[in-house]
């Protein structure tokens, strides 16, 4: 069993939240294909097989991506849950919003820091102490432990 760190932890929610981008894309994609080929079919009397053939399969392409939508929205999920649950038991209220701020929100150190009313540099400072305080708590999570990632 290797053990996970919490850095690395927190690379699978980010590829999480790529394969979740890119599978809204991919819907909104299809969608908009879709309603395409609905909208010049609605004007035609629809005698051409190929142009139905062609609208059926965007329709079940478009079904097969909602799909797989739903299946890597609820890995997302499982994951932010699990990981939001090990930082909240971190002891420092602080290290848990700082590390929740900084890679479930995006937001910068400085921002954070001013944020939780602390100087600016604090956010610097504080962050490698509450990555280490967390790779102590996730030091026993293997990467079995984790919910699946659907790409």
């Amino acid at each position: 069993m290797i053990c996970m760190t919490a850095k690395e932890l927190f690379e699978k929610i980010d590829e999480a939240e790529r394969n979740l981008s890119t599978a809204v894309r991919k819907v909104e994609v299809l969608k908009s294909i879709a309603e395409r080929i609905t909208s010049s079919l609605q004007d035609e009397v629809v005698s051409h097989s190929i142009n139905v053939h062609s609208h059926e399969e965007s329709i079940i392409r478009l079904s097969e991506a909602k799909d797989a939508l739903n299946l890597v929205s609820a890995n997302y999920s499982s994951l932010l849950d699990f990981i939001t649950k090990k930082l909240a038991l971190l002891d420092n209220e602080d290290d848990e919003a700082l590390l929740s701020y900084y890679h479930l929100s995006h937001l910068p150190l400085n921002d954070i820091s001013v944020r939780l009313h602390h100087s600016k540099t604090w956010g610097y400072r504080r962050y490698d102490i509450a990555i280490r305080n967390l790779d102590i708590i996730v030091s026993d999570v293997s990467e079995e432990d984790l919910p699946q990632i659907a790409g």
